[in-house]
């Protein structure tokens, strides 16, 4: 839904930096002409659209889900979409189902997210199941969401430079696949924005993973906050500083538009192990509450100070996932009472002085299937199948007041016969 011709702003309001501004909302403030601010948000786990705009009082202007390429297997043999699953009761039901599963009658976007993250036995993974048959099959289905009358992103194959990904540190062959995949999208479905977001770690002088700007659309970039054992407040700047060196490098040097792909703070609880200093907690330390942790962290997107110096950053969506990790993580800002009014307070004032932009209710059309394209596909060559799972430990990108650690992510490793 953000306009990319909407991103020159006047140079008054981009800040050189962020270290020493307060981040709080003035009194009177208001946004340039032309700016607006979009919240998404990523439901990974449950509820679905209405749901969560009936607990945040607003339509959210764009929803996350994510697929993996090819879509799936079943019983030995790859589907490359939800309408060739054997139960069509639960394939309706999938959240990256968007025209059967989404129930929120507005106008929202899809940002859909795709990870190859497809492992055999052999040793074949991640990329080397990215075909041109499975990469036409997603975007003929993303194409298809558009019927629906939303506007479709799709973040391809993200976080490329963490190793938790099985298509990670391979720089060279990213590359190759983006484009592969850009031709195909550009052909099929070239209203579809696609979307290049490394982990907010990318080395300043590390621009291997850069298709060119002639092949990206939108620059984005995951972050977090982890305390690693300890609960604190998060400084105003932190995500501001998180994020520079990507959005410099990419966005501003190229005039691209920019998301904060996906991010959160993390409230940890229970034992757990600190990857970076190795300590071992019985219980983590709260220096404060879990509303307070998350005021702080959004207070430092949504603010007009953070707006100012980040003027191509048009959304932010909220990782709205609670999972076990280095302790049991709960990244939700709208899964209790008290957390949901911390956030809603920050989110209250940037909507009161006219910086964000909600979806617009539109009358609901029923649509039976996700995607108008045959169920059988023509195949090239077999792979053996995969007669095994393993699992891989997972990700978390967020940085600390010590150091970095790896991010939040998916690395599945699936039984499967991919062609």
């Amino acid at each position: 839904m953000f306009n990319s011709a909407l991103l020159a702003l006047p140079t008054v309001w981009i800040l050189a930096s962020l270290v020493h501004a307060q981040g709080l909302l003035t009194p009177g403030a208001t946004p340039p002409a032309g700016f607006k601010f979009e919240l998404g948000i990523w439901f990974a786990d449950y509820g679905t659209p209405a749901s969560f705009n009936k607990e945040l009082g607003r339509n959210f202007a764009s929803f996350q889900a994510a697929q993996s390429i090819p879509y799936g297997v079943e019983n030995g043999k790859v589907i490359h979409g939800p309408e060739e699953q054997e139960n069509q009761v639960l394939a309706a039901q999938r959240l990256d189902n968007v025209p059967s599963s989404w129930d929120d009658s507005t106008n929202a976007s899809v940002f859909m997210t795709i990870y190859a993250d497809y492992l055999a036995p052999n040793g074949s993974r991640g990329l080397e199941f990215v075909s041109d048959v499975a990469i036409t099959r997603l975007a003929t289905r993303l194409d298809s969401y558009r019927s629906t009358g939303r506007d479709v992103y799709m973040r391809w194959l993200p976080e490329m430079n963490g190793e938790w990904m099985l298509y990670g540190k391979q720089p060279q062959q990213y590359v190759e696949t983006w484009r592969r995949m850009h031709a195909i999208f550009k052909r099929l479905a070239p209203k579809v924005q696609i979307v290049w977001s490394p982990n907010f770690d990318l080395p300043v002088a590390d621009r291997s993973y850069w298709p060119g700007v002639e092949y990206v659309d939108i620059v984005g970039t995951s972050t977090y906050w982890k305390g690693f054992g300890y609960n604190s407040a998060i400084a105003v700047d932190y995500v501001a500083s998180e994020i520079a060196n990507v959005y410099n490098t990419y966005a501003k040097a190229n005039n691209l538009p920019f998301i904060i792909s996906e991010a959160s703070g993390a409230w940890e609880q229970g034992p757990g192990r600190s990857p970076i200093t190795g300590a071992t907690f019985n219980a983590t330390i709260d220096n404060v509450t879990q509303a307070e942790l998350q005021r702080s962290f959004w207070a430092g997107i949504l603010n007009p100070s953070f707006f100012a110096a980040f003027p191509l950053c048009r959304a932010a969506y909220i990782f709205e996932v609670a999972k076990q990790e280095e302790f049991f993580t709960d990244f939700r800002v709208l899964n209790n009472t008290a957390v949901a009014s911390a956030f809603k307070g920050v989110v209250d004032a940037v909507d009161s002085a006219g910086y964000m932009r909600w979806a617009t209710p539109v009358s609901k059309t029923s649509s039976a299937t996700s995607t108008a394209v045959a169920t059988s596909v023509a195949t090239s060559s077999a792979v053996a199948s995969v007669v095994s799972t393993t699992t891989t430990s997972s990700k978390s990108a967020a940085h600390t007041h010590l150091a970095s650690a790896g991010m939040l992510g998916f690395v599945a490793a699936l039984m499967m016969t991919i062609f």
